[in-house]
């Protein structure tokens, strides 16, 4: 599974969380323990969603720096090969 969508189904449990504990504790029973309970799950499952968006932004931002370090490495080989033609 990817983690950009692994990401989506932590944000919308949430929602999902949410709204259950809402319609709960107002429309079934007023009981605030199991809403409170209901509640820090949704808050463990919006965690869980701002942890994989930074794990996901993380291995991207990795991605670029191998990426931008390359492409240093070639532009540097490529002046050296410039300056040695033009001193022939």
């Amino acid at each position: 599974m990817d983690k950009s969508t692994l990401a989506k189904i932590y944000e919308w449990a949430s929602y999902i969380l949410i709204l259950g504990a809402t319609v709960y504790y107002f429309f079934i029973d007023k009981n605030a323990s199991i809403t409170l309970c209901i509640i820090m799950l949704a808050l463990f499952a919006r965690n869980f969603m701002y942890r994989t968006r930074y794990k996901l932004f993380e291995a991207e931002n990795e991605e670029l720096k191998v990426d931008l370090r390359r492409l240093t490495n070639l532009l540097e080989v490529a002046k050296k090969s410039e300056t040695k033609n033009d001193k022939e």
